[in-house]
Parts: C-alpha cells; structure tokens; sequence
C-alpha cells in the first residue's frame, strides 16, 4: 500500500466500518443462553430426549458473522489489567520485561523478514510483535525512542498491507512457509498474526491517543468478519464450519487445519479490540471464539501424551506447544473466569509434567 492510498484510507474512514462497531445483526437469545453453571465442556444437542440428561452446556445462541449464525454462549468476559493481557509475547514471562536498549532501537527493522528455503519475505507475526515489545517498553521506561520506532514499523507495515473492496485490512506473508502439514504460497494471510497485529495498532491508538490507530484497528477487526464463504477467492482468515462454530484460522486451508495455539492469539486479539473498543459486537466475537475453543479442546487432548498441535493432525506437536496449550488455558481462564478452562489446563499438565513449568 503507497502512502497515497494510506492518505485515502483514512479520509474515507477504512471504507465505513462503522457497521462492524454496532450490536451484530441476527444476534438473538435462543433457549439455554443464559449463563451455564456447569464446568462441563460445551457441546452440541437438541432437545434431551427421555434417556439424556441435561447436565452439558445448554446449546449456544448465534452471533451473526457476515451473514452466517455463529455459535456462542455468553461468556462474562472479564477485563484484565495491562499486565494480564493475554497478547504479551515475551517468552510467557509474567509480567513481561523490556530487553531493548533505547538507544540502539534505530537500527531495528521497520519491516521483519526472513528467509525460507532461500526466499525472503515479510513476517508479519514478527513484525507486529515487535512493535508489541517496542510499545511495551515505552509503557514501562517512558523513553521516546521506543514509541518514535513502534510509530515507524505501524507506518511502514501498513504499506504492505492488502485492502479489501470491503475495508478489510490483511498483512501478508510474502514467502512460501509450511505448518500443520500444508505450505502456502505468497501472498497468504494468516489469523494469527492478524490477532497480533490487531493489538499492535490498538496499542498504538492507545499510547498515543492518535484515532488513526484505531481506525486502522477497525478495518484489521474488519478482517475477523470476512469469512471464507464470502471472500470469493482473496484473503480469508476465519470461516464458520457446517456446525456454525467460528474458527480463526493460522494457516487458512481447506480442508482446515484448526491449528490451536494460532486460533488462540487471533483471539487475543478480539479479546483486546473489546478490551479497547468495547461494542457489543466484538464481545460477540470474542464469546463466538471462545465457544468453539470449549467445545473443540478436547479433540486436541491425547491424556498421557504432548496434546495435538491442529485438528488436521498435519503435525504432532511436542512439549513446546504443549506448554503454550497450557499457558493458554490459563489465560483463557483468566478472561472468562469459567473452570472448564482450569480443569482442562490441569489436565494437560498432568498428561505432560515436563511442560507444566515452562508454560
């Protein structure tokens, strides 16, 4: 994107996403939408019949995502404070610590690449978390030069950013690169680092109280809504499946990979555009998510064994991703308040000690 269609993004408001920002239209209650007492993990049934029982998750109520009934049960989401926000990327350390020398900063890069099989192409995961660090620094020191180069790497991602006809924005990978089992070819976007990048501006917006930020903010949240179905062939990064359960999608394939730790921090990001923006649609989102992790979680579970890395079971999984499931389930338990998530973290630390500490 050249700075002149940056100049035209924002006079024209990121191409009305002001429709996004309200109540989600079709969102309705629906029997059982009411907040569960149970800790069970959530699942999908009709009416019970005269054998069944009705100790489960009452069937979620929908959120409308781009004209499709997404499953969502009302989650009391809970605001945490700067600290606890599930976004932090620093080795999991809590809280977080700055490791930049402000006087060296300058000499980062604006943009991150890498080199893959011997192409070389942007990350935009690492690009937006780097920017993530840089305004942490800033927050906690107050140095100037931390936040000039987090305002230097917004600016120069966002010229590599692909706009949408709808307004959505994406930052694309542009090399080839493999995960789950599938390889994908430039440009491609992926869920998670749209999640990441999410945070990076509204982070901006909130360091700076600049609203071009947050406008910005807006067209990546708009990202979130654009489903597969929909895309018509360009960028797509969530999809709603058969059972109307919404997925954020780390590496978009089809069939899906539903690659779980992916999923999870394009969910922070969600979680921190309510956190910031507050509409009751992103709260909608964000439960939608929310629901289909719950009601997935144990698909990826192996009880004895590291848990598996996505639902394609394109690849295994070891005892790093192991311990970022648990670390995870903390933060989706911290949240929500919901036990189902502290149950389940317990029961992946027991199914693989080794990883319990390094979470």
């Amino acid at each position: 994107m050249d700075r002149r269609a940056f100049a035209a993004l924002l006079a024209t408001g990121l191409a009305g996403c002001s429709d996004v920002t309200d109540a989600p239209r079709g969102e309705g209650a629906t029997a059982g939408s009411e907040r569960p007492t149970t800790t069970a993990a959530p699942t999908e049934t009709d009416a019970p019949t005269a054998t069944e029982t009705t100790t489960s998750r009452p069937t979620p109520s929908a959120v409308d995502v781009g004209g499709v009934a997404a499953k969502r049960e009302p989650y009391d989401l809970r605001e945490v404070p700067y600290e606890e926000r599930p976004q932090f990327i620093h080795d999991r350390r809590e809280p977080p610590e700055c490791r930049y020398d402000a006087a060296r900063v300058h000499e980062l890069p604006n943009v991150v690449e890498s080199t893959i099989r011997g192409e070389r192409g942007i990350m935009p995961l690492r690009t937006s978390r780097l920017a993530l660090r840089l305004l942490h620094c800033h927050r906690e020191i107050g140095r100037d030069p931390y936040l000039e180069k987090a305002k230097e790497i917004g600016a120069a991602f966002l010229e590599t950013a692909t706009r949408t006809d709808d307004g959505s924005l994406y930052f694309p990978y542009t090399m080839a690169k493999g995960g789950s089992g599938v390889t994908l070819d430039p440009p491609w976007y992926s869920g998670m680092s749209q999640g990441t990048s999410l945070s990076a501006y509204l982070r901006l917006h909130e360091q700076t109280g600049e609203e071009r930020y947050a406008e910005i903010a807006d067209a990546v949240f708009r990202s979130f809504v654009r489903l597969k179905r929909s895309a018509g062939g360009g960028p797509w990064t969530v999809m709603v499946d058969d059972d109307g359960y919404y997925w954020i999608e780390e590496y978009p394939h089809d069939p899906p990979t539903h690659v779980l730790n992916g999923f999870n921090v394009g969910l922070w990001g969600l979680y921190e555009y309510w956190l910031l923006r507050k509409t009751a649609f992103s709260e909608a989102l964000v439960q939608a998510a929310i629901t289909t992790v719950a009601r997935h979680l144990e698909e990826y579970r192996v009880p004895g064994e590291v848990s598996w890395y996505g639902l394609n079971r394109g690849y295994r999984g070891n005892d790093f991703y192991h311990a970022v499931h648990i670390h995870q389930l903390r933060q989706l338990h911290r949240i929500t308040g919901d036990d189902y998530f502290d149950e389940m973290r317990r029961k992946f630390e027991s199914d693989n000690p080794e990883s319990a500490g390094t979470g």
